[in-house]
């Protein structure tokens, strides 16, 4: 006789059936020493939230379970604990740089409690986040790990919050640019837009109606183009705002910024900050910095502009 998968399911039920045994009995002979204490929050990679700035302070959930064949028949302590040490190795495996939360910017609730007898978890704990602590909108990293004397998920023992506050709108005041100093770009028009449009400078003046176009008339350069402002002063860099170019009351469908790299510093020269970002055809491109560098000096370069042709132009750059 041949037996099948659906034979050999069909001998087993009855089997169990005829001796009368349960699941409780199935896994009643194993052994507490399978069991595992585990953080579930740490079953994401990282566990990632983001908030508003305008809710003001923010909550996540954090806790402790137990993993095994039956409950545990006493009470599992289990310590957690904030442990900066372990970021260096998650940036090194995924290829990230995030920070840790700075001080001031969280609270737990409680740093140890426990599983009590006959069940599975700890009570749901709440780590407060005061969003107003952090700068930027890049992602800040909190390692919580747990510690117990009961056996551990070792891969499961550490939470990788991951916190990111963004902004409804712009808390910020621009930077006066009466000093600004255009001191490096790719090239400019300087002779097919006429004496009062065209040139670097104009994207500075003030002036929605007149705007910096890389060169058209003479040549016709391609992309990567870019300009180089020094502020004359270092101050903490938050973020840019990119006023298109508008012909008549009507966006110009091509040759606006698209694709760009923002790097800062405060020497002109080196660039210890970078940030990639892409802007979209409206008339107002408003972009915030991951992480708020102090820089004098700022570099933006346009690697695609709308439309994907070779030159590219924008009426007014702003920084705050």
């Amino acid at each position: 006789m041949k037996f099948t998968q659906f034979n050999i399911a069909m001998i087993a039920a009855v089997a169990l059936a005829s001796c009368g045994r349960t699941d409780a009995d199935l896994i009643d002979h194993i052994p507490d020493s399978t069991a595992v204490v585990y953080m579930p929050q740490a079953t994401r990679l990282p566990a990632e939230y983001v908030f508003q700035r305008n809710a003001g302070n923010a909550e996540i959930v954090y806790g402790a379970s137990y993993g095994g064949p039956h409950k545990p028949k006493s009470d599992i302590n289990v310590q957690f604990t904030v442990d900066p040490g372990k970021i260096p190795g998650f940036n090194d495996e995924f290829f990230t740089r995030y920070p840790i939360m700075p001080a001031g910017s969280f609270e737990l609730e409680r740093k140890e409690a426990a599983i009590p007898t006959g069940q599975v978890s700890t009570s749901p704990m709440n780590i407060t986040l005061y969003l107003d602590k952090l700068e930027g909108v890049g992602g800040y990293l909190l390692p919580v790990t747990i510690s117990t004397g009961a056996k551990m998920n070792e891969s499961l023992r550490t939470t990788y919050f991951l916190v990111k506050a963004l902004y409804d709108e712009n808390p910020f005041p621009m930077f006066d640019r009466t000093n600004w100093e255009v001191t490096g770009i790719s090239s400019e028009e300087t002779t097919g837009e006429g004496a009062n449009n065209g040139r670097a400078v104009f994207a500075l003046d003030g002036n929605p109606a007149t705007f910096w176009t890389t060169q058209w008339k003479a040549a016709k350069p391609g992309p990567p183009h870019h300009i180089l402002i020094d502020m004359k002063e270092t101050k903490k860099l938050h973020g840019f705002t990119f006023t298109a170019r508008v012909t008549n009351g009507t966006m110009k469908a091509t040759g606006n910024p698209k694709g760009i790299m923002v790097e800062a510093g405060t020497d002109g020269l080196q660039w210890p900050y970078r940030e990639e970002f892409t802007l979209g055809n409206t008339e107002l491109n408003t972009i915030y910095l991951a992480y708020p560098p102090q820089a004098r000096y700022f570099k933006i370069t346009i690697n695609t502009s709308q439309g994907d042709i070779y030159l590219t132009h924008f009426a007014e750059l702003n920084a705050f």
